[in-house]
């Protein structure tokens, strides 16, 4: 089953677990079980980490992987998700950049994740000073 949205080695990978899948019909209802149960389990669980301690945006990454193996919509889903990050990518990082503008996208990309990183903690730290009393 062909897979536009995909790039090349993701459809690879997609066609491999198809094929192991199908090799038995138990096989092939325990694969969709898991998929359909695991899939939105894992999505939530990154959802709660984008509040909580924990990389969410991996997670929810990584619960559509799981979702894309079973449904066309999560495939779409992660395919437009590639596509930003490339975009993301390609504007901080662009190719064919004089080493000045590529250094200072690489800086200019570390100090919004050191940034972010800081107010996380302190607002983590806040609000958990909030709950002793």
């Amino acid at each position: 089953m062909s897979h536009p949205t995909l790039p090349p080695r993701a459809q690879a990978v997609v066609d491999r677990f198809e094929t192991w899948s199908d090799a038995g019909p138990a096989r092939r209802v325990g694969v969709q079980a898991l998929v359909t149960i695991g899939g939105p389990l894992v999505v939530l669980a990154g959802i709660a980490m984008l509040v909580l301690p924990g990389p969410g945006l991996v997670v929810i990454a990584l619960g559509l992987a799981l979702l894309a193996l079973e449904y066309e919509w999560a495939r779409t889903g992660l395919a437009w998700m590639g596509r930003g990050l490339a975009r993301a990518k390609q504007a901080a990082l662009p190719t064919g950049a004089s080493p000045l503008r590529r250094l200072t996208g690489l800086l200019g990309t570390a100090g919004f994740l050191v940034a972010t990183t800081l107010l996380t903690g302190a607002i983590t730290a806040f609000v958990g000073s909030l709950a002793i009393f």
